[in-house]
């Protein structure tokens, strides 16, 4: 069926435009000061602050009091603020990447880059996620990134371009398993967000102590390709401008296939390996998708 964009649709993708451009007018630091606020803003106002306030109730337990939760989920907010600013700014980093971002562990994807093998890249709604992916392109992996289709194909299309010209490819959700299967043959990285609740066609594993719903598809994709999953994630550096890429640890499928539930093992590790980094830096997350949706009431 031929698409007709409606006036909302329209809309919004003509708001979505005059964002961007005004972001990329004004200086970095200003625009990151501003995106600071606006994020407090929205904490204060309440912005599922409920649940953002529950998962960090169950993934810290007693850890901190109620005090020291919320200023740590009052940052949460400013730094994803911070890392939409980024994102809209992509095209007038990019050509000055080093300057904003250091690479931790670069050389493990070089190294698999190097054999041709294609492999999967797992983080997490954590830091300036689409940041990473623009170092990791800028040094050269041949990256993919998993996105989610929008129903404003206007605003859908204009976003899959937007990555393109950052020399990042895109596959739709849609389309997941022939493009990551693509991706995977021709020696391409798949990057996958592999943090949110999976509903009735997950599995359940631990995640910082708790049951939660994860998607099986990124294991059973390496068990079938025999493909690496690198893991990884981004954090801002007390500076507020810059930022540390820290790829964490290579899982190798063919280590797991003496496992009784080869892909639960899988997912659990990366799973593992992102909750330690969210327990590291509980500020960097964002907290706001209900991550437990399938397991607890919100």
């Amino acid at each position: 069926m031929e698409y007709k964009p409606t006036f909302k649709h329209k809309l919004e993708y003509l708001g979505l435009r005059i964002i961007i451009f005004l972001l990329q007018l004004i200086p970095h630091r200003l625009a990151l000061t501003l995106a600071g606020v606006a994020g407090k803003i929205l904490w204060i106002i309440g912005i599922r602050r409920k649940v953002s306030q529950k998962n960090f109730q169950w993934g810290f337990r007693n850890k901190y009091s109620a005090d020291e939760r919320d200023k740590i989920l009052s940052r949460s907010y400013s730094d994803f603020c911070k890392s939409m600013v980024e994102f809209a700014r992509l095209p007038k980093i990019k050509n000055k990447i080093g300057k904003y971002i250091h690479i931790e562990g670069i050389e493990r994807l070089h190294k698999l880059a190097e054999q041709n093998i294609g492999a999967l890249l797992i983080t997490g709604h954590f830091g300036s996620w689409e940041l990473f992916g623009l170092a990791l392109a800028n040094a050269g992996i041949k990256l993919d990134i998993l996105v989610g289709t929008q129903r404003n194909r206007l605003s859908d299309e204009f976003l899959i371009k937007y990555r393109e010209k950052l020399g990042i490819g895109v596959i739709g959700v849609g389309v997941a398993s022939r493009g990551i299967l693509r991706s995977l043959k021709s020696g391409r990285m798949v990057a996958i967000l592999a943090d949110q609740d999976a509903g009735k066609s997950g599995i359940i594993i631990d995640f910082m102590g708790n049951p939660a719903s994860t998607a099986p598809g990124t294991a059973t994709f390496a068990m079938k390709m025999n493909s690496p999953i690198a893991v990884g994630y981004i954090v801002r550096n007390p500076d507020g401008i810059t930022h540390s890429a820290l790829v964490k640890e290579i899982i190798y499928p063919s280590l797991y296939n003496d496992y009784p539930d080869e892909i639960h093992h899988i997912t659990q590790k990366f799973s593992d390996i992102l909750a330690e980094g969210i327990e590291k830096y509980p500020s960097q997350y964002f907290w706001a998708h209900r991550k437990f949706k399938s397991t607890y009431s919100y």
